[in-house]
């Protein structure tokens, strides 16, 4: 049985688990929820941003972290957020990555 997607207001995909940032799409988009991850609908403009949080939130400002550049999302294409995952040589083992 397929299941209705969620759509949601927040822009956040993911937040930045030690510098007080998140990784934010902006731009004419949907995000939606699904049972299996979290999806983007891009539209017009639409890009994933590493902005400080709060500024964006409290105040629509788009301050950029500078840890790495705007990722475009080509207009009409969905995206799927996956955790990014490495492997850590010293103990053997694979982890998610933290920002």
């Amino acid at each position: 049985m397929k299941r209705d997607l969620s759509k949601r207001e927040s822009r956040i995909i993911t937040r930045g688990e030690v510098s007080g940032h998140s990784h934010i799409v902006t731009g004419e988009c949907t995000i939606e929820d699904r049972e299996d991850g979290v999806y983007v609908k891009a539209g017009k403009n639409c890009a994933l941003k590493h902005l400080l949080e709060q500024p964006f939130l409290s105040e629509g400002l788009e301050v950029s972290t500078k840890e790495h550049g705007d990722i475009p999302l080509k207009e009409g294409d969905t995206y799927k957020y996956i955790q990014q995952v490495e492997y850590n040589p010293y103990e053997k083992v694979i982890q998610q990555v933290r920002d």
